[in-house]
C-alpha cells in the first residue's frame, strides 16, 4: 500500500458510492472531455473508466505524484480513451484547451483548493462543468452569497452557478483529516461575461474585498462608487455578483487605475 504524501496533502477518497455520485453530478454527454484532477489510487478513476461503459467519451487523469503513475496505466491499459497524465494541474489545466465541451472533477488537496479552483475558472476553455470535494469550511465559502459573500465566492460566480451538494466525513478519507469534506458544483452560466479580462477582474475584487468589514469607500473613490451604481456606505460582502461586474467594466472603461 502507498503511504500519503502529506507535502501533496493526499486524503485519498476510497468511498466508490461517492465516487459514482461525483460522476452522476457531473452530467458527462457523449463526445465529450472530462478531466479528473488527482487521480492518486484511482478510486474515482475506475467509475469513469466504467462510464465509459455506457458512454463514448475521452478522459485525462491528472496525477502530481509519480509513485502511482505506473498502477494507473496498468489498471487502464484497455482504455484507449483514458488518458493518464503525469503532471501538476496547476501548470497543466491553464495549458489545455480543446473544442469540445470539457468537464472537471475530483477530490481536491484541501491546502490549493483555491489555486485550482482559479485556474479552472481562468481556463482557456471554460467547464460547462466542475464537481469537486473540498474542505467543508471551504465549500460553504464558496457558495455563499450576499450578504456574506467572500472574494471567492464572487470570483467563481461570476463565471459559474455554484451549489453545495453535501458533507462528507473525515471518516471517509485515507489518512483521515481533521476536517470533513463537501461535494460542490459549478455549472458554467450561459451569460457569463466572456469579455472581461479574468486576470484584472481578479485584481479588482482582491481590491474591493481587501478590507471586508470596512465601507467600500476605503477601497474605492466615493464619485467612482456612486457613478458605478454601487453605495460607497456597503460592504464588499454586501454587493450582488452583477454588480460587480458592472462597475469593472465601468471601471475599467474611465481607465479608473486610481490607488
Amino acid at each position: 500500500m502507498y503511504e500519503a504524501n502529506k507535502n501533496l496533502g493526499q486524503n485519498f477518497l476510497l468511498d466508490y458510492e461517492i465516487a459514482q455520485k461525483l460522476i452522476d453530478l457531473l452530467e458527462i454527454n457523449t463526445g465529450e472531455v472530462v478531466v479528473e484532477i488527482g487521480a492518486g489510487l484511482g478510486a474515482l478513476t475506475e467509475q469513469l473508466a466504467k462510464k465509459m461503459d455506457s458512454m463514448d467519451f475521452t478522459a485525462y487523469a491528472l496525477e502530481i505524484d509519480s509513485r502511482f503513475i505506473p498502477k494507473l496505466e496498468s489498471m487502464f491499459v484497455d482504455r484507449e480513451k483514458l488518458f493518464i497524465e503525469d503532471a501538476d494541474v496547476l501548470s497543466w489545466l491553464p495549458e489545455f484547451e480543446t473544442d469540445k465541451p470539457l468537464r472537471i472533477l475530483g477530490a481536491l488537496p484541501f491546502y490549493i483548493t483555491s489555486p485550482i479552483l482559479h485556474a479552472t475558472v481562468k481556463m482557456h476553455t471554460p467547464p460547462k462543468s466542475a464537481v469537486f470535494v473540498v474542505q467543508k469550511e471551504v465549500g460553504e465559502k464558496i457558495s455563499s452569497k450576499v450578504p456574506d459573500a467572500s472574494y471567492l465566492s464572487t470570483f467563481v460566480q461570476t463565471f459559474f452557478e455554484v451549489t453545495y451538494v453535501d458533507e462528507i466525513s473525515r471518516k471517509l478519507f485515507d489518512p483521515q483529516p481533521n476536517v470533513d469534506g463537501a461535494i460542490i458544483v459549478l455549472k458554467l452560466l450561459e451569460d457569463y461575461p466572456s469579455d472581461i479580462d479574468k486576470e484584472k477582474y481578479e485584481g479588482f475584487l482582491h481590491r474591493a474585498f481587501s478590507n471586508p468589514r470596512k465601507m467600500l469607500n476605503k477601497a474605492f473613490a466615493a464619485e467612482d462608487l456612486e457613478r458605478g451604481g454601487i453605495d460607497p456606505s456597503l460592504r464588499a460582502e454586501a454587493v450582488p455578483v452583477e454588480k460587480w461586474v458592472s462597475f469593472f467594466r465601468f471601471f475599467s472603461s474611465a481607465g479608473s487605475d486610481k490607488k
